[in-house]
């Protein structure tokens, strides 16, 4: 099994899906929300790349959840924090989500043979998973406003770790190592290192400090969302 990155949803190609599976990582906050709403009993996520779609397809009884450029949208249900999707709120709902950048990713990979939502709160569960699987894999990376992310490098670093432990022989490209060396160097210390970078600072100035926290709870579900046919389901 070889293990590669994407840094970017932007630099993802088709030839890079062909018998793969793809994790989809936006750890701040895309990643997070699916993974906590269907822990929460989401029956399911549908992604719309725009937030015109998004109304589109949000029939009665669904819920409408999301985010531009960090803000929540006018008129739908939830924003793009972890909170927000409690269990009081989803479940046995379905939700279509919007995000800047996750949801797309999510949309842009759905050539894949496996996509996969792997951020921190999931990530030993995500490295069973991805061994389980038998096939090479690439972490997704969804990035911010064009640029790597890293919160999003270090939740596949996170994952990387885990993999490792559980399939040792796996092969890791250049900037796969890198990562997982990255999180090993910062693992005692990813919120106060996350609160740096810049999607970390964007959510401090708008007050999102809880999302920060609920975000970096490693391991905390044991849940890996899966795409089947548009939609995220458990």
């Amino acid at each position: 099994m070889i293990a590669s990155i994407i840094p970017h949803v932007d630099d993802l190609h088709a030839d890079q899906l062909v018998n793969r599976t793809v994790v989809m990582i936006d750890a701040f906050r895309a990643s997070s929300c699916m993974v906590t709403a269907l822990a929460n009993g989401a029956l399911f996520i549908i992604p719309a790349e725009t937030v015109s779609k998004a109304r589109e397809l949000a029939t009665a009884g669904m819920l409408t959840g999301g985010e531009r450029f960090g803000k929540s949208l006018e008129g739908f249900d939830l924003g793009n924090s972890p909170a927000d999707y409690s269990a009081n709120r989803v479940k046995n709902k379905g939700i279509v989500m919007t995000t800047t950048n996750g949801t797309r990713a999510l949309l842009k990979a759905n050539r894949a043979s496996e996509i996969r939502v792997g951020c921190f709160l999931n990530a030993s569960t995500c490295a069973k998973t991805i061994r389980d699987l038998h096939r090479d894999v690439v972490f997704l990376c969804a990035g911010t406003r064009g640029s790597f992310s890293m919160e999003d490098g270090m939740a596949a670093g996170c994952i990387l770790h885990h993999l490792l432990e559980v399939n040792p022989s796996v092969e890791l490209s250049d900037l796969a190592h890198t990562l997982r060396l990255g999180y090993l160097s910062c693992q005692e210390r990813l919120t106060e290192i996350l609160s740096m970078s810049q999607a970390g600072r964007r959510l401090g100035a708008q007050g999102h400090h809880r999302d920060l926290l609920d975000c970096l709870q490693t391991d905390r579900y044991d849940i890996v969302p899966r795409w089947k046919q548009g939609r995220i389901i458990r």
